[in-house]
């Protein structure tokens, strides 16, 4: 019998795949989810799989299909997608419609569906981190957030802009910043994650802590 490996990311895009590596590759980085220690490979076709060609269309509508082969070799999943694309039915119908399509090729207490509101990128700004603008290789004099407010990317007394990813696009735009996915990795591995409220992140947090408990003392 194959020894199967402890969990399995299958997510929609490189993005996200540089975002779970940065973080995956913190040291100690299970003491910042506050849960037990597991093992896990962050690189690319390790434990963390993209869909490629799929993207987020293609993982809703192929989650079964796409989480199959990983069965026989890890012991859970999670499935991570945005809800923001051309033709999405909304964050709580894709909630409902992969966690059924999941339903038909693993046992869904052993997997989490993460859908990201609206898009991945909400992980990434924080209203006041050094490591957001070190990131971004912005060096700009004024802050970050004071500029896409001023842009109305962010609006005054929210904690995030409501259009994450375009906020980041357009900082390129004027401050010549880096888009690659290679932005979300560098923040991932230095942001804290301590207050962060983001809801799908809760969620993954929530089902890392159910699956691997602290150690009682």
């Amino acid at each position: 019998m194959i020894d199967r490996r402890e969990l399995v990311f299958v997510v929609a895009d490189m993005t996200m795949q540089q975002t779970l590596q940065g973080f995956f590759g913190r040291p100690q980085f299970h003491r910042s989810l506050r849960c037990g220690a597991f093992p896990i490979d962050p690189r690319l076709n390790r434990d963390v799989f993209v869909a490629a060609g799929q993207n987020d269309p293609g993982l809703y509508a192929r989650t079964d299909e796409l989480l199959r082969p990983h069965c026989t070799t890890h012991r859970r999943a999670v499935v991570m997608l945005d809800a923001d694309w051309e033709g999405s039915p909304g964050a709580t119908r894709i909630h409902e419609d992969v966690s059924e399509r999941v339903a038909r090729v693993w046992e869904p207490a052993d997997v989490a569906v993460i859908v990201l509101d609206p898009e991945i990128e909400a992980w990434f700004w924080q209203p006041d981190s050094p490591h957001v603008a070190a990131a971004m290789n912005y060096q700009g004099q004024r802050h970050y957030r004071e500029i896409l407010t001023d842009a109305g990317h962010w609006p005054p007394g929210s904690r995030k802009p409501p259009r994450p990813k375009e906020a980041l696009q357009f900082m390129r735009r004027t401050h010549r910043t880096d888009l690659s996915p290679a932005v979300l990795q560098r923040a991932a591995s230095h942001v804290s994650v301590r207050d962060c409220v983001d809801t799908a992140f809760r969620t993954l947090c929530d089902a890392l802590r159910g699956w691997f408990p602290l150690e009682q003392r």
